[in-house]
């Protein structure tokens, strides 16, 4: 009587189907976690490249750029933003601040100008001409050459320097929501080595 087999103990059907079951939620998280990954991957990449790209563009402009949304560094912004496809970057989620900074023989180093608005309306943060002037400087002196000696003021090493801000949210923010902002900085040594000028709107 003590041997008989428990025929409920020993029916091992949907046992199968019951471990698959209890592996899904494991596999969906597993899944979306590579996704959001992947996608976070990208973002920071093309971030580099719009960062760099605008910088480059900025400093093709022999003749200077003009400032504001309406302005050449407006119509750059609106270059970057198209970049940034098929990520969305629209409003203040991008936002973009160019600054041009020079190594003069008289004044030493100044921060010329930074335009903050020309992407973003208004809402980005001002970097303001210690951070500009710091992030010029910050991992390699890019403006370590001042312009010839004696009160001329004449320029010497000079830098566009960009700086681009993005609010990644999820794609799929129901299942795994994850904000933050993602920072990238981008320079460039304009053409000839010659300041470039911002004739207006550049605040």
């Amino acid at each position: 009587m003590c041997c008989v087999p428990n025929k409920f103990v020993d029916d091992t059907r949907g046992v199968a189907s019951l471990e698959f079951v209890i592996l899904i939620p494991i596999l969906l998280m597993l899944l979306i976690g590579i996704y959001q990954l992947t996608e976070l991957v990208r973002v920071n990449a093309r971030l580099s490249r719009v960062a760099v790209a605008v910088a480059d563009l900025v400093a093709q402009q022999s003749n200077g750029v003009t400032g504001g949304q309406s302005g050449s560094l407006g119509n750059f912004c609106a270059g970057a933003r198209l970049m940034m496809t098929p990520f969305p970057a629209t409003g203040s989620a991008f936002t973009l601040a160019i600054a041009s900074v020079t190594n003069y023989s008289k004044t030493g180093v100044v921060n010329d100008w930074e335009v903050d608005t020309a992407c973003s309306g208004g809402t980005a943060t001002r970097l303001g001409p210690d951070t500009v002037i710091a992030l010029a400087n910050s991992p390699v002196n890019l403006i370590s050459t001042s312009g010839p000696a004696g009160s001329t003021g004449i320029a010497g090493d000079t830098v566009i320097v960009v700086e681009v801000n993005y609010q990644y949210s999820s794609l799929i923010e129901y299942l795994a929501p994850l904000l933050g902002t993602i920072t990238k900085i981008g320079f460039a040594r304009p053409r000839a080595n010659a300041v470039v000028a911002c004739t207006a709107s550049c605040t």
